[in-house]
């Protein structure tokens, strides 16, 4: 074993014997404890915060959409009804294997009460699938099994548009459409209340069975208005595949319909305030990671000092006995070390002790008209924790050059006289 572990690990923390901790151990401890708990709340919460704001974005605005459009040279662009062709399904299926292509349609409505009525856009999904979002965030009421027609008129409002109309599950509410400047109305049963604490889309969207809508517009049951193309891994690049998407579209209406436009669209787009919102948390992050490698660095810097102004006399003693001053250097880079890793151990279990039970009892709430969610999201990825980690140990040996140079200008004759 080496001269300089061997004197290191035979060091003792303690002033004396019969002592507590020295001062500099316990800052350095708690300093490095404190930083790794810091940093793991950090990365975590954000990292859950941005995951849990992206899964509502997409759950309201689809991975990617396709939109028609019909060109003409005297009324420009003009809405367009589109299929889920076998042409259209291949040129998905191509460019995003395993993804789910649904079509949707979109038409503005009013819900009125007797005392009441509201704006509302009235969404519709052609599968049970798509409905998923919603089940997930239902509060009250059932998703309605849309396969017997009986529930083709069932809806599912938010909280908020069921409190301003006073609506419960199972009331019955009229709709009212106007198409082509002819008045439509459908008298509906609100089935289920769903809340996502997004108010911007909880206040606008309700949610139907698209075949309601099929028959409110008139077109056949095989027409909507989108193609919603979900279920893309999040490691995958969305950008391109919906570039991609829109290069084959162009290709195949140009040889097909020289008239007809598909207008491809990706969450980042339909979602870009959000989303351009949650990238400026990661200049947070980054900006929370450095103060803290600071202080850990500038904390780890005292504490050495200060536990080499404590021995002193030891050092003095190892110098007589002939140990050089690399070697003495050593032996408090060992030690400070040491309570690196011991800073570390005690900062692991704090951290991830608290977000643990953040993650599984939500103790630490949120204001939901502010956040978006009425709770601190939690996401532990290990790989973070350990590349935290390993950041930590990195900085601190480094820093640990600077207050052990201290000792080359420490002289024996003068350290065994020190008090």
């Amino acid at each position: 074993m080496r001269f300089s572990l061997f004197i290191g690990k035979r060091l003792s923390f303690k002033e004396d014997e019969s002592s507590t901790s020295s001062p500099g151990v316990v800052i350095a401890v708690s300093g490095i404890a404190l930083a790794m708990v810091i940093m793991m709340i950090a990365v975590t919460v954000v990292t859950g915060f941005k995951n849990e704001i992206a899964e509502k974005v997409m759950g309201f605005e689809s991975q990617i959409t396709i939109i028609p459009t019909l060109a003409n040279q005297n009324s420009g662009i003009s809405n367009e009804g589109i299929e889920l062709s076998d042409d259209l399904l291949g040129i998905i299926t191509d460019n995003a294997p395993g993804a789910k292509a649904s079509l949707s349609l979109r038409q503005p409505g009013i819900l009125k009460t007797d005392e009441s009525f509201q704006g509302m856009i009235f969404k519709g999904f052609s599968d049970s699938e798509s409905f998923r979002f919603i089940s997930d965030n239902l509060v009250e009421g059932a998703i309605p099994d849309y396969s017997a027609p009986e529930n083709r008129n069932s809806i599912l409002i938010s909280k908020s548009t069921a409190r301003d109309l006073k609506l419960h599950p199972g009331d019955k509410i009229f709709a009212h459409f106007f198409l082509n400047d002819v008045i439509k109305s459908r008298n509906l049963t609100v089935s289920g209340i769903y809340d996502t604490h997004f108010s911007e889309y909880d206040k606008r969207l309700v949610f139907s069975h698209i075949s309601m809508l099929q028959r409110v517009c008139s077109v056949d049951s095989t027409v909507g208005n989108a193609v919603e193309i979900n279920g893309i891994p999040q490691k995958v690049d969305i950008d391109e595949i919906a570039d991609n998407i829109r290069s084959d579209a162009w290709k195949y209406v140009s040889s097909h319909r020289p008239d007809y436009i598909y207008n491809v669209e990706n969450v980042h787009q339909t979602g870009a305030l959000y989303f351009n919102w949650l990238e400026l948390l990661d200049t947070n992050v980054v900006v929370i990671l450095i103060l803290m490698a600071l202080v850990s660095g500038f904390t780890l810097i005292s504490s050495l000092f200060i536990i080499i102004l404590e021995r002193i006399r030891t050092i003095g003693l190892l110098k007589s006995l002939g140990a050089d001053n690399a070697t003495i250097r050593e032996i408090f880079i060992f030690i400070a070390q040491r309570l690196v890793l011991r800073g570390l151990i005690i900062g692991n279990i704090i951290g991830i002790g608290l977000l643990l039970i953040q993650k599984r009892f939500h103790l630490v709430p949120l204001d939901p008209d502010a956040y978006y969610l009425n709770y601190v999201p939690v996401d532990i990825n290990w790989l973070y924790i350990a590349a935290i980690n390993v950041g930590v140990i990195i900085v601190s040996s480094l820093v640990l050059i600077l207050p052990t140079q201290i000792i080359t200008t420490i002289s024996p004759a003068k350290s065994i006289r020190y008090e």
